[in-house]
């Protein structure tokens, strides 16, 4: 009895660990392999040989694949490492049927290696996994990892895979199916018919919605266009259309973009939609902060693709955090998208109700695909649900297009009541103003003439007052007495001008001045009169010949008779000044300047000699004027000039000439004839400023010595 019990117990054994085979016949739609029906062998190094696989002699241990065995330490198997797994197939069919190996959707391995050897010797190969490209797959039907073969109808056959484990691998969740060739075929054409009749319906309502958009211009269609098209990407790429013929676009970071971008446009079409910009301004602004927070998690998500798709290695951490922004991303885009159309419903706003039911079509296709997973009816429970949802949108936007007419011409009712309101306001308030008019237009007449008169004796004001500083103005003859060439441009900005010239001469030497007074017009020409008396005084009266003392005694007197004293409120008055003195005995030049410089042009190269930073009158940080001295030299130019050319507006851009382009004028025109430099200068200057308005008074005098 002890012997029997004992034969029994070996047989039970033997029995329970010994691989069951897999049964085939030509009707199985999809079979789940059970743990007693596939073995395994690991392979750390894949050194393995195919042949030795298949030898009669082989004494690899193929195991029962069972994950609740410690033993097995099926979770310590690392990235770049093998497993082997066994099959055998009995083919109970009738007819000549090819079959499916099906990994599990959620099996990423590296490569899935099948391997078949037949009676004649031949070992064949069939190849998949996430790092063949489709075109390399034995069977690329939607990103699919299937594997074909053939057993002879009546027949048994082992069958090995092997499989490179990758970072991306996870051992417990690696399960295979097998199916029939035509089942898997007609499986996937119902597919594709299902979701070709979905895209049309789509791209149907896209064409639709966009007319209509070209035509009312309402937000609410843009982003409702967008809201489908982002979906569609969104969808195709989970479907896994895309990967059949772009492999690389269908990453996990590529798949959460568009995951993001189809919640942004959820969210842009709900702020439109329901109007939160003017229905409710407290939601309306934390809608744009969870948009700004979904744009923040696309730009990130799209540095990751970039990087990754450059080889680099994104850290574990990085994906925890692109995950948490995708789950935070959707539950805040249905919360905030649904709750202000909840508000808005209490409140009677009629899209509010479209938004609620559209979105719980959506909500209801999340929940068949969850719960009825198993069935072909609920793998379609999205594309369902999203249907359901565009189409409730597309009649509530055709409604609250409605809704906005209405509101359109119950405001154009109420302007119109306003504008025949106000055109019988304007009539009697014409009829007021036409007695009124003709009251008035008696006074304006004599205003008129009044007016008339008073110009008439300003303009004689004026041109008296030019006669009298035309006569204070040193006469052209005296500079053609003393210098061989020169020329003076002097263009007033009114009719008479706070821009004066003035020379004279005292023994061998001759003093010349460029001034520019404060203000133009009447009050320019009195500051210039009273300049020209002043120096006069100064230099053939005083016998003051040094510059730096012409103009430091000229300030002085300026003070004294404006009463300058630097107390608060008191006029400014005074003058921006270049003053030289010409030794005709030694050929020496001395020049002073307030706040103007002077220029030297010599063998083709320009000497800059800037005058002091104040003006000749009281100033608040006063000091001597500086005596520059210079030893001319035969054929060099000297001009003097006042701000009133480099200030003046003009040009293709209204823009200020600027003392930089009118030094490159004078390098320019230095070695002309100096009447004929006068003249280009004139020319420039009134092109420059054209139709504009001259904002100063112009002066420019050019000596050759």
């Amino acid at each position: 009895m002890r012997t029997l019990f004992t034969i029994f117990c070996l047989l039970l054994i033997n029995s329970v660990s010994a691989q069951k085979p897999v049964i085939l016949t030509d009707y199985v739609a999809m079979e789940s392999l059970t743990d007693y029906q596939v073995h395994f062998y690991y392979d750390p190094a894949c050194k393995v040989k195919v042949p030795a696989l298949f030898a009669t002699d082989s004494d690899f241990e193929f195991r029962r694949i069972d994950f609740s065995d410690p033993r097995l330490q099926l979770d310590s198997i690392a990235p770049g490492e093998c497993i082997w797994f066994r099959f055998i197939f009995d083919n109970r069919s009738l007819e000549k049927v090819s079959f499916h190996l099906q990994p599990g959707i959620f099996s990423t391995f590296g490569e899935f290696r099948l391997y078949q050897h037949f009676p004649n010797g031949i070992i064949t190969q069939r190849q998949s996994g996430f790092d063949i490209r489709p075109e390399f797959k034995d069977s690329n039907i939607s990103g699919s990892d299937d594997l074909r073969f053939y057993i002879a109808p009546g027949t048994r056959d082992t069958l090995y895979l092997r499989t490179n484990v990758i970072a991306e691998s996870v051992i417990s969740e690696l399960t295979f199916t097998v199916s029939t060739h035509d089942s898997v075929l007609k499986k996937d054409k119902i597919r594709r018919v299902i979701f070709g009749f979905f895209l049309g319906i789509m791209l149907i309502m896209i064409l639709y919605h966009l007319t209509i958009y070209l035509k009312v211009k309402e937000l609410s269609y843009l982003y409702y266009i967008l809201y489908i098209i982002a979906f569609l990407a969104f969808f195709i790429n989970k479907e896994g259309y895309v990967y059949e013929i772009i492999p690389q676009f269908t990453s996990e970071p590529v798949n959460t973009f568009l995951l993001q971008t189809f919640l942004l446009c959820f969210l842009l079409l709900g702020r439109a939609y329901l109007d939160t910009r003017k229905t409710l301004r407290i939601w309306d602004g934390t809608l744009r902060l969870a948009i700004g927070f979904i744009i923040g998690g696309l730009i990130l998500h799209l540095a990751v693709i970039i990087l990754s798709n450059t080889g680099y290695k994104i850290p574990y951490a990085m994906t925890i955090v692109l995950l948490s922004i995708n789950i935070i991303s959707a539950i805040a885009s249905l919360f905030l998208a649904v709750m202000p159309a909840f508000i808005l419903r209490k409140r009677r706003f009629p899209p509010a109700t479209y938004f609620l039911v559209a979105n719980g079509f959506l909500i209801i296709g999340v929940f068949i695909i969850v719960f009825l997973n198993d069935r072909t009816f609920g793998k379609h429970g999205l594309e369902i649900g999203v249907t359901l949802q565009i189409v409730t949108f597309s009649v509530g936007l055709g409604g609250k297009i409605n809704l906005l007419k209405r509101d359109r011409e119950y405001a154009q009712r109420k302007i119109i009541a306003q504008l025949r309101e106000n055109a019988a306001l304007k009539d009697k308030v014409n009829r007021e103003l036409e007695d009124k008019v003709r009251e008035r237009t008696q006074e304006i007449r004599l205003q008129k003439e009044q007016i008339e008169r008073q110009n008439k004796e300003i303009k004689y004001s004026f041109d008296y007052a030019k006669r009298i500083q035309s006569t204070v103005l040193p006469p052209v003859e005296v500079f053609e007495t003393l210098f061989g060439e020169h020329f003076i441009l002097l263009k007033p900005r009114d009719i008479v001008s706070g821009d004066f010239y003035w020379i004279s001469q005292k023994d061998n030497k001759i003093i010349i001045t460029a001034s520019d007074c404060t203000g133009h017009g009447v009050p320019g020409s009195l500051m210039s009169m009273l300049g020209i008396t002043m120096l006069h005084e100064i230099v053939n009266e005083k016998n003051i010949i040094h510059s730096e003392e012409i103009l430091n005694e000229l300030r002085t007197n300026i003070a004294r008779t404006l009463k300058q004293e630097g107390k608060p409120g008191e006029q400014k008055d005074g003058m921006d000044m270049a003053l030289l003195i010409y030794d005709r005995a030694r050929g020496e030049l001395e020049f002073s300047g307030a706040n103007n410089p002077m220029y030297i042009i010599r063998s083709g190269k320009m000497i800059e000699y800037k005058g002091d930073n104040m003006p000749v009158a009281y100033y608040h940080h006063m000091s001597d004027f500086t005596r520059h001295t210079v030893q001319l030299q035969k054929g060099d130019r000297v001009y003097l000039f006042t701000d009133g050319f480099p200030d003046q507006f003009g040009g293709p851009h209204g823009k200020k000439f600027k003392y930089k382009p009118f030094k490159e004028l004078l390098m320019e025109v230095h070695d002309r004839p100096m009447d004929e430099q006068r003249r280009i200068l004139q020319m420039v200057f009134d092109e420059w400023k054209g139709n504009l308005d001259q904002i100063d008074d112009v002066l420019v005098m050019g000596l050759r010595f």
